[in-house]
């Protein structure tokens, strides 16, 4: 399944989810210096309760956060975990 597809069906259970799954696509890249793949996001999203720092992008994505939602993304942008690249 590409990208562009999990985001889409993300989008029909969620607005909120397809948001926040695309503000940690962004911030992975450029915290990590590569794109996430579909996979890997399926499996944060997945695994367990999924991954903390993503499910926090998805309720700060909620329309309810809208007036803390930019300060959230940033705190939580920094927490994001570059399994690999020797990086935090």
């Amino acid at each position: 399944m590409t990208l562009e597809d999990y985001l889409a069906l993300l989008a029909q259970i969620s607005p909120a989810a397809r948001d926040g799954a695309q503000a940690y696509l962004r911030a992975f890249a450029q915290r990590c210096g590569r794109p996430l793949t579909a996979l890997e996001l399926r499996k944060a999203i997945a695994q367990g309760s999924g991954d903390p720092v993503l499910m926090g992008m998805v309720s700060a994505s909620h329309p309810s956060q809208l007036a803390q939602r930019d300060a959230l993304l940033n705190q939580l942008s920094q927490r994001i975990r570059c399994e690999g690249q020797g990086q935090p």
